[in-house]
């Protein structure tokens, strides 16, 4: 069975505390990389670690934790909400959630949710090994890369491609020669796929080629504007990451 790298979004201290205490000591294979006390440095912490399963208060200072399924064009993570109202079990499941947990936490419904995620993360992977793993391949060399697409397969360059946008379950690959083209992946395989390359992820719903990057406006709205002055809206969560990697560019 599958472990997993979770991460707790709760403002309250105490309850952070006794979740991550009850996951670290009365749990199997679990483990906390994070913690955050709000959703936007919730939002910031996933994108950071990319964990397997965020465990979600819903009950927050200024955003609900509802919102944070907006930052998100995919949910490559699974969601378990805690909350100390049940009136909030119907919509926990409309917003894509495996469960909700009610507070005080619960020792064995703790344990039957994590052995619920597990499962399905280990469904999910076999299902992605029997299907799309074989037709996708990336060569760290010459950078030539196969993915899979409706219509068959697609074989490009990373150095062709100006920007990756997310499009459903799908991703748009932009080129540089004007073209595109969709493959049947989401935009977390492709980039894992790629591994340490000149990517640079600017939005929930945009990952840029860094190599083809002109202009950095910062601001309220801030921008990247690529060499063929395409331009691109940076995510306000990505700000600061985009700050220390581009702060040299142009301005």
């Amino acid at each position: 069975m599958i472990n997993l790298r979770a991460v707790i979004v709760d403002d309250e201290p105490t309850a952070r505390r006794t979740l991550q205490n009850l996951l670290e000591n009365y749990t199997e294979g679990v483990e906390i990389i994070a913690t955050a006390n709000d959703v936007l440095s919730g939002v910031k912490v996933i994108n950071k670690y990319n964990p397997d399963l965020v465990f979600l208060d819903v009950r927050m200072p200024s955003y609900s934790g509802f919102s944070l399924v907006d930052y998100f064009d995919e949910l490559n993570f699974k969601i378990v909400f805690t909350t100390a109202y049940e009136e909030y079990a119907v919509k926990a499941f409309q917003a894509g959630a495996s469960g909700y947990l009610l507070k005080p936490i619960d020792i064995d419904d703790l344990n039957t949710m994590v052995e619920k995620v597990k499962l399905e993360l280990q469904s999910e992977q076999n299902n992605f090994s029997a299907t799309e793993n074989k037709s996708v391949s990336h060569n760290k060399k010459t950078g030539w890369t196969i993915l899979p697409s409706v219509g068959g397969l697609i074989k490009i360059n990373i150095s062709e491609i100006l920007y990756l946008e997310a499009k459903g379950r799908q991703v748009e690959i932009n080129l540089t020669d004007g073209s595109n083209m969709l493959a049947n992946l989401s935009l977390k395989s492709i980039i894992e796929l790629f591994g340490k390359s000149t990517f640079l992820r600017i939005h929930k719903s945009y990952v840029v080629n860094f190599v083809h990057v002109k202009k950095y406006s910062k601001g309220k709205d801030s921008n990247i504007t690529l060499y063929n002055d395409i331009s691109l809206n940076v995510g306000k969560v990505y700000k600061e990451g985009i700050n220390e990697i581009i702060s040299y560019l142009p301005k």
